[in-house]
């Protein structure tokens, strides 16, 4: 048992209590190191200080060495001067939820407790004492685990004078009759009292299972009565012998069963079981199926079994909309589902990864986005550094689902430029989609050509600015988009091939019009037709007119560049040799056998 200083410093914990068991107040605390993470703490006042009561040393001891999925999950304990701390998983008393518990639960709750009383019994050979709402308590998953081991003791310990000791501890309705005699018990009587005390809970907690008329459920409460608490011990049975009744045979219960032993069934029947189990999980509500089964669902076995991917996990990991069919609507998925998807995101195996990222756009959304950045993303940016191919294509996906979520900043880092314009034609933006759906359509009906609005005036060259150019496309719907390029190169391209020329239109004498007044004379409207060849070649010549009057500014500065005569050195001439005189028969590299010198000219560009 560690000291104040270096257990409860780990924690956060609230003053205020949320409930009182016998000598304990439940506080609701919470790991500093993890928010997320809820603790509760089981405090109580020591009689003297420092030192630790029989029972507190109990409750401490049976926990901390009793290991069961019914038994309460202890963290950590401490003792801090008149006071011990007791730190277990985050839980409420049964007494306090027992109300909002559906027939399901409560039904698989009986039988958690049938299993942790087998297993104190069988494996620890240890009596509880004081079974009771009070001693079962209810995790966040809805399972009912047993506590509260104050009073328990080993079969050895038990007399009638430690009997006699906690009586006034024990829960009054709940102590068997033969606990009154003097004769101590031996054999597997010592268990009875823990049966007769189960009958007694059965018959406080059964009765919304009998009301509601769940199969079986009266006959076990007739059983609870009249077997579990028989005078005489023998015939009450044992807690093995009472989880194997008809009450505990409901689908949902083999169905859990079937997923904790899912490891030794064969591959047909797993086909089998994920092939009913969605029609099974549908008939069910769905706070049952998250509370109890969605761990167990989306285990490792279950996960990587090609049939459960197959039947089972479109269901499961699909939340239910409009438009798509799930186990879960949003708010039950974010409650129960994205938890367990949360905690096995961060599993490095392959096949699981790529499971998760096949659904990942489905329920990407219903996650925090705080949760998003610190502990999605960081696993999806790791995952595109892996050597797999395929994991890195399916991250890639699900880092593009994130981008509208978080921002490109936060999903890609660094610093973003602007490298792309909006080039849709301003009309196109205009007009709204519906009316260019319905061009599509019609278009798309009726294959003949429409016609389009004219091109753009396009400036003509130099001296041409003023021509007027008037053209009507007849365009197909699926050109709309891609008008201008093209359709001038088609034009181009036949005007090539019938070349054409233009003459120049003489306007019309002013006097044919007398009610005209006196115009500049405005530039020749070119028109595209053909004419003769032109006989006097002199008219086309451009009239250039000289302006001898205007003044050079800048004749002074025209640079004057005078040529420098080479100079050479005479170089000696050797003798001729063999392979001068003979002509060579093949390409000679050889500079020099090429260069014949001129000492007047320099390189004789004659040879």
């Amino acid at each position: 048992m560690g000291n104040d200083s270096s257990v409860l410093s780990e924690y956060q914990v609230d003053e205020t209590p949320y409930a009182q068991i016998g000598p304990w107040t439940l506080h609701l605390a919470a790991k500093k190191s993890c928010d997320s993470e809820k603790v509760t703490v089981f405090t109580g006042k020591l009689k003297s200080y420092g030192q630790l009561s029989k029972e507190f040393q109990r409750a401490v001891e049976r926990l901390k060495t009793l290991r069961h999925p019914s038994i309460l999950k202890y963290l950590n304990s401490c003792v801090a001067g008149e006071t011990v701390h007791l730190i277990v998983e985050h839980v409420t008393p049964l007494s306090q939820v027992l109300p909002q518990q559906t027939e399901l639960e409560i039904c698989c709750g009986l039988q958690n407790v049938l299993g942790a009383l087998d297993f104190i019994h069988s494996k620890a050979s240890i009596v509880h004492n004081n079974l009771c709402k009070d001693a079962i308590f209810v995790t966040t998953g809805g399972n009912w685990k047993l506590g509260y081991f104050d009073l328990s003791c080993s079969f050895a310990e038990i007399t009638q004078g430690y009997l006699d000791q906690i009586r006034s501890f024990r829960y009054e309705k709940a102590i068997a009759p033969e606990d009154e005699g003097k004769t101590k018990l031996v054999g597997g009587n010592l268990s009875s009292r823990d049966v007769f005390s189960y009958g007694q809970l059965v018959k406080e907690t059964i009765n919304k299972c009998v009301e509601s008329g769940v199969t079986d459920s009266d006959v076990f409460r007739d059983l609870a009565t009249k077997q579990m608490q028989n005078v005489n011990p023998q015939s009450r049975g044992s807690a093995s012998v009472l989880s194997r009744h008809k009450f505990f045979d409901q689908p949902l219960l083999h169905a859990q069963e079937f997923l904790a032993e899912i490891s030794i069934k064969s591959s047909a029947e797993k086909e089998e079981f994920f092939r009913d189990l969605p029609t099974l999980l549908y008939s069910t509500p769905e706070s049952v199926v998250g509370s109890k089964m969605a761990s167990s669902l989306l285990s490792r076995l279950a996960v990587l079994n090609l049939a459960a991917q197959q039947h089972l996990l479109p269901h499961l990991l699909i939340p239910r909309t409009d438009s798509t069919q799930g186990l879960f609507d949003a708010s039950n998925y974010r409650l129960y589902i994205v938890p367990v998807i949360s905690r096995i995101f961060p599993v490095r195996d392959a096949q699981i990864r790529l499971v998760l990222l096949h659904y990942f756009p489905h329920y990407v959304t219903l996650m925090d986005p705080d949760h998003l950045v610190h502990n999605i993303l960081p696993e999806l940016l790791l995952g595109i550094k892996d050597t797999d191919d395929t994991v890195v294509a399916a991250t890639l996906k699900a880092l593009a689902c994130l981008v509208p979520i978080l921002g490109g900043s936060t999903v890609i880092g660094g610093t973003r430029l602007k490298l792309f314009t909006n080039g849709m034609p301003k009309e196109s933006e205009i007009r709204p989609a519906k009316v260019l759906e319905m061009v599509r359509r019609k278009s798309s009906s009726n294959p003949a050509v429409v016609a389009v609005r004219a091109l753009p005036e396009r400036h003509e060259p130099d001296g041409g600015e003023d021509g007027v150019h008037s053209l009507l496309l007849e365009k197909t719907d699926a050109d709309e988009h891609w008008s201008d390029w093209e359709a001038e190169e088609d034009d181009f391209q036949d005007n090539k091939q019938h070349p054409e020329e233009e003459v120049e239109l003489e306007p019309l004498p002013l006097s044919d019009f007398p009610d005209k007044k006196p115009e500049l004379p405005s530039s020749p409207v070119k028109v595209a037709t053909k004419r003769p060849p032109v006989g006097d070649l002199s008219a086309l010549e451009i009239q250039i007119k000289s302006r001898e009057d205007e003044i050079d500014y800048f004749a002074d500065m025209e640079p004057t560049i005078t040529s420098t005569l080479a100079v050479f050195a005479p170089v000696a001439e050797p003798p001729p040799t063999v392979a001068a005189i003979e002509p060579t028969s093949r390409l000679d590299f050889n500079v020099q056998s090429h260069e014949a010198k001129d000492e007047d000219d320099g390189w004789n560009w004659d040879d």
